[in-house]
C-alpha cells in the first residue's frame, strides 16, 4: 500500500491546493500568481501541474503541496500532513521514518497537550461556579465545548499526576510547559515538579491545523498577587510570534469574506464568533503578551492572516 504522503499526492493536485489559498492565472502549461511569501508587484510565482511543484523566481520559494501548506499555514510537516490528509480523506496511522517522520519528541508534546485539554475539560464539567462565570460573560454551552474551554484545579500536582498515569515523563511534561521545577534555592529540600496552571479557566491555543500547542489560563478567584492571565512558555511546539488564537477556526471564513477581524482577548473572539463573525482571530496569549517584543510579534502574527487576506480590521481594548 502506498504511504499516506503518496496517497495524498494522488488525490490532491498542486493546482487544487495552491488555488485554494491564492488566485492563479493560466500561463501556458503552467499557472502564475503574485508570490504569497514575499511582496511583489509583478507575478513571479509559478505552479507546474505536470511536475506537481511550485517555484518563485523572486524569492526562490519552491516545493510541493506539503511545503506550500507548511509555509503558508506556519506548520511543521506533521501539521501539513494532518491538514492535507483530512482534506484528501486519507486516514493517518503510525508510519515509519521511511514513509515520512517517526513518532518524535514533538509528537509526544502534542499528545501531552491533547491529554491535558481533555483533563481540563472534564474538570470544568464538575465546577458549576466556573461554568456559571463563563455563562455570565456571555458564552454559550456550545461555544464552551467548541473552543475546548476547561479548568485547572487549584492544586499543586493534579495535572502532573494525571499525565504521569498516562505514561508521560517528567521531561515531556516540563518541555510541554505544563509543569515546573521549583526554584533551586539553597537548602531547599522539596524538588518535586508542580503544575504551572492552578485555579484557572483554561483556553487551549491551537495551530492552524487544529493541534493544541499552548494554553492561556485566566485566574478564576483573584488572590491579589497572581497575574490575571498566565500563558504557556515558549516550547518546541509553541512560539507566540507564530500563532493567533482562533486562527484554526477562522481561516476558512477569512478566505471566504476576504477580510479578518483582530481582537485582543479570548472572550472577545468567542463572542464575535457567536455573533456570526467567524473571521475573527485574537492576539491574547500570543502577540500582546510580551510587551518587550510587541512590535515584532504583531508583525509576525499578522503575516499569518495577511496571506489569507490583506484586509484586516483591528478592534482592540481602549487601553
Amino acid at each position: 500500500m502506498n504511504s499516506p504522503v503518496e496517497q495524498i499526492k494522488e488525490r490532491l493536485s498542486i493546482e487544487e491546493v495552491v488555488s485554494s489559498y491564492i488566485k492563479l492565472d493560466r500561463a501556458g502549461a503552467n499557472l502564475k500568481a503574485k508570490c504569497p511569501f514575499h511582496n511583489e508587484k509583478t507575478p513571479s510565482f509559478f505552479v507546474s501541474p505536470d511536475r506537481g511543484s511550485y517555484y518563485c523566481f523572486g524569492c526562490g520559494a519552491s516545493g510541493d503541496i506539503f511545503t506550500f501548506v507548511e509555509e503558508f499555514e506556519g506548520l511543521d510537516f506533521k501539521g501539513a500532513l494532518k491538514l492535507l490528509a483530512e482534506r484528501a480523506g486519507v486516514t493517518l496511522e503510525r508510519y515509519s521514518k521511511e514513509e515520512g517522520e517517526s513518532i518524535s519528541e514533538k509528537e509526544r508534546l502534542y499528545k501531552a497537550m491533547e491529554e491535558s485539554t481533555l483533563y481540563f475539560e472534564n474538570n470544568l464539567k464538575d465546577n458549576k461556579d466556573a461554568i456559571g462565570y463563563l455563562k455570565s460573560r456571555g458564552l454559550t454551552e456550545k461555544s464552551i465545548k467548541d473552543f475546548n474551554i476547561g479548568f485547572a484545579k487549584d492544586d499543586w500536582r493534579t495535572l502532573y499526576s494525571h499525565l504521569k498515569t498516562k505514561g508521560f515523563t517528567d521531561n515531556e511534561i516540563e518541555r510541554a510547559g505544563l509543569a515546573k521545577k521549583p526554584d533551586q534555592e539553597a537548602g531547599k529540600q522539596n524538588k518535586a515538579m508542580y503544575d504551572r496552571f492552578r485555579g484557572r479557566i483554561m483556553f487551549p491555543i491551537a495551530d492552524s491545523s487544529g493541534r493544541i500547542i499552548a494554553f492561556s489560563g485566566r485566574l478564576f478567584v483573584d488572590d491579589g498577587k497572581s497575574a490575571k492571565y498566565l500563558n504557556s512558555p515558549e516550547t518546541p511546539i509553541f512560539s507566540k510570534s507564530a500563532v493567533l488564537y482562533g486562527l484554526d477556526k477562522a481561516k476558512e471564513s477569512i478566505r471566504k469574506n476576504n477580510f479578518s477581524i483582530v481582537v485582543e482577548g479570548q472572550f472577545d473572539l468567542i463572542l464575535s464568533h457567536q455573533a456570526g463573525f467567524k473571521n475573527t482571530v485574537a492576539t491574547s496569549g500570543t502577540a500582546l503578551v510580551d510587551s518587550d517584543k510587541l512590535e515584532d510579534n504583531t508583525i509576525n502574527n499578522l503575516g499569518l492572516i495577511s496571506r489569507l487576506s490583506q484586509n484586516i480590521i483591528f478592534i482592540f481594548d481602549s487601553d
